[in-house]
């Protein structure tokens, strides 16, 4: 049944080329267990993914490893890494790097770069530039290109974040005359109604899909222990996780559903130094 599943999801990516690769993954292990419901967060590095503008309300250099797999099926692991560091009390920079897929089968690598500028004490702006490489098994080779990004964010009162992300802007095309990876953006609020507490959500939207609605909600049960759970339409899936952290170090599991593929898992390693 997995190796099933596996023809089944490479052949539809083989088909759809470049439309179907490099289709939106949660970068960490928060992320996923929120439903993807992310758009307005600006906790972790690894957020320079959903909203380059993240990187301005970010006062820590932070590394991220993560690991996850998707479908319960090694061929379709993934590893990221990301990086954020503070220049001053208004810049920050962000690196990240994701593979996913095997060398024998089909591989995708991206590389992002972010700038995020803390415009005021409640905005934020941010770009970032992206690196796509696809590889496929001899004879069909590797092919790149170069996507942007752009994102705002802004702050009311501690409590509200309002975030808009605009993702492959310039619609890159990774083969020439074919379909270009599309560009998406996504609206999203969170809240905090106590301080233990996050309500997050999100729109979605590609030009050739319909809405998604994320949702997302964390409860810290103590300083060290928080609970997470999500959700999110078209399909419907459900997630949940976890996040355990002590002094310096966080490590944080996630977990989300599909209705007809099964689960995917996601574990993230931070440390902030």
């Amino acid at each position: 049944m997995k190796s099933l599943t596996f023809i089944l999801v490479v052949s539809f990516i083989f088909l759809k080329l470049s439309f179907g690769a490099f289709e939106e993954k949660p970068s960490s292990a928060k992320s996923l267990s929120l439903g993807g419901a992310n758009s307005s967060l600006s906790s972790e590095s690894s957020h320079l993914f959903s909203n380059p503008a993240s990187l301005g309300f970010l006062s820590k250099r932070e590394i991220q490893l993560s690991w996850s797999q998707l479908y319960d099926l090694k061929e379709l692991s993934s590893g990221d890494f990301y990086f954020s560091f503070p220049l001053n009390k208004r810049l920050t920079l962000g690196t990240g790097y994701n593979i996913f897929g095997k060398n024998d089968y089909y591989k995708e690598n991206l590389i992002i770069f972010g700038l995020g500028v803390k415009v005021s004490n409640y905005l934020s702006l941010g770009t970032s530039l992206k690196y796509f490489q696809l590889s496929f098994p001899s004879p069909y080779g590797d092919f790149s290109t170069l996507g942007f990004d752009f994102g705002s964010l802004f702050q009311i009162k501690e409590k509200v974040q309002l975030g808009l992300a605009l993702k492959n802007i310039n619609q890159p095309e990774l083969i020439k005359d074919s379909e270009k990876i599309p560009f998406s953006y996504s609206v999203g609020i969170s809240f905090y109604p106590y301080k233990q507490v996050l309500l997050s959500a999100d729109l979605y939207k590609t030009k050739a899909e319909e809405e998604e609605l994320r949702f997302g909600q964390e409860i810290k049960l103590f300083p060290s222990l928080a609970l997470r759970f999500g959700m999110k339409t078209s399909p419907a899936c459900y997630s949940l996780g976890s996040g355990f952290e002590l002094d310096k170090l966080r490590l944080d599991y996630g977990y989300l559903s599909h209705p007809t593929l099964g689960g995917s898992h996601k574990v993230t390693l931070s440390f902030n130094f």
